[in-house]
């Protein structure tokens, strides 16, 4: 072969070589791009990450599109990029410049401490004592008072048997309570358990009379008198009686003085601490009288008008 057919040859081969290496040339283009668009999603990807407001323009499809759509987006999506990473670069120098500006206003400020002012202690003035001496005074001797001839505590009397009524200023009242405070104490009465209710209230010169009815016998009746005597004041018969022949009673402890006035009356009087006592029944047995006397009307008066 001589140099002639060798170059002609090597023409030929050279003319089918030349569409593959541009096909080649081509393909390898293609892939080129494909790689970056890959390494540009990923980048997208950890951008999105990094800046989540990015991620509405980042995932958005991206079907059908030409190349030069692709390109546009691209171009778009960076320019897009560029602006907030300005913005945010312009964020963080703001917030760094409010940050020095506040520290600079927080600065402390000095103040000079004052000086205490000194503090004067001012002392009382001493007053002058002045002694006043009591006047004496004179010598007043105590007074003596002589006691009282011993007496019997009720004087009986020796006449016949005669009532002495109330004083014209006896008062009658509605019940227990206005009597007693009447007289400013309590007087003697018969619980309504004994069998007697009260039937009538009267009270004059210091002295309160009870009437009593029984409930069972209406023919009974009983009269208690009470008075309170004053310091010094001696007991004297309260009972209204006179002219009876008195008998003497100490069974119970207390001096009680009891008579008969008529087969169907009997008076009995004794006194305890500042009080004087007497009572009187009607259409009742000596016996149940003093029964009544001795075991009712003494025990009660000798519980609750002791002087304490």
């Amino acid at each position: 072969m001589n140099f002639r057919n060798k170059v002609a040859w090597l023409m030929i081969v050279a003319a089918f070589q030349m569409p593959c290496v541009s096909f080649a040339a081509e393909e390898d283009k293609e892939l080129s791009l494909i790689a970056a668009e890959q390494e540009r999603s990923e980048e997208d990807e950890r951008l999105g990450e990094i800046n989540p407001a990015l991620t509405d323009t980042i995932t958005t499809e991206r079907t059908q599109e030409t190349n030069k759509d692709k390109r546009e987006r691209k171009k778009k999506l960076k320019q897009a990029r560029k602006e907030k990473e300005k913005a945010n670069e312009q964020k963080l120098k703001d917030s760094a410049n409010q940050k020095t500006n506040r520290r600079k206003d927080d600065s402390p400020i000095e103040i000079a401490p004052s000086k205490p002012r000194p503090v004067v202690e001012t002392k009382p003035e001493p007053q002058p004592v002045v002694e006043t001496k009591p006047e004496p005074q004179p010598i007043t001797p105590p007074i003596v008072t002589p006691l009282p001839a011993p007496t019997s505590p009720l004087t009986p009397p020796s006449s016949p048997a005669e009532t002495v009524p109330f004083a014209n200023q006896k008062m009658i009242y509605a019940n227990f309570a206005e009597a007693a405070r009447s007289v400013h104490f309590i007087p003697l009465y018969m619980p309504r358990k004994s069998g007697y209710e009260i039937t009538a209230l009267y009270a004059g010169q210091g002295i309160v009379e009870v009437r009593y009815g029984r409930r069972w016998e209406p023919t009974v009746s009983l009269t208690v008198r009470t008075y309170k005597r004053n310091d010094g004041e001696e007991p004297q018969d309260i009972s209204g009686v006179t002219g009876v022949k008195w008998r003497v009673d100490t069974t119970t402890g207390t001096t009680i003085y009891i008579a008969k006035i008529s087969e169907t009356e009997q008076v009995a009087a004794w006194a305890v601490g500042h009080y004087t006592f007497s009572a009187r029944a009607e259409n009742l047995s000596y016996a149940g009288f003093y029964s009544l006397v001795a075991d009712e009307l003494v025990e009660l008066s000798t519980h609750y008008y002791l002087d304490i």
